[in-house]
């Protein structure tokens, strides 16, 4: 299962390594454990999942502040639980 961790006031969920469907899969759950407000920063080195978990979170009706490279193959993606 990937990593789902909270610091310093957000949640992280770390699908590094996972292929599609699992990043999407996991941050739906993982959604599904926040409050509303709150905020989900998902990492993946997937390079269709940067597009596949934002366009997903947006049909379940959150909001995706930013799709990001962060490192080398590494992106994050911020996500607000509506």
């Amino acid at each position: 299962m990937a990593k789902f961790t909270k610091v310093e006031g957000r949640y992280i969920l770390d699908v590094r390594g996972y292929t599609c469907p699992y990043p999407v899969i996991y941050t739906r759950k993982a959604l599904a454990k926040l409050s509303v407000g709150e905020i989900l920063e998902v990492l993946t080195d997937n390079p269709p999942s940067c597009e596949n978990v934002p366009r997903a979170v947006k049909e379940d009706g959150h909001e995706v502040l930013s799709v990001e490279n962060v490192d080398r193959g590494t992106w994050k993606i911020t996500i607000v639980k509506r």
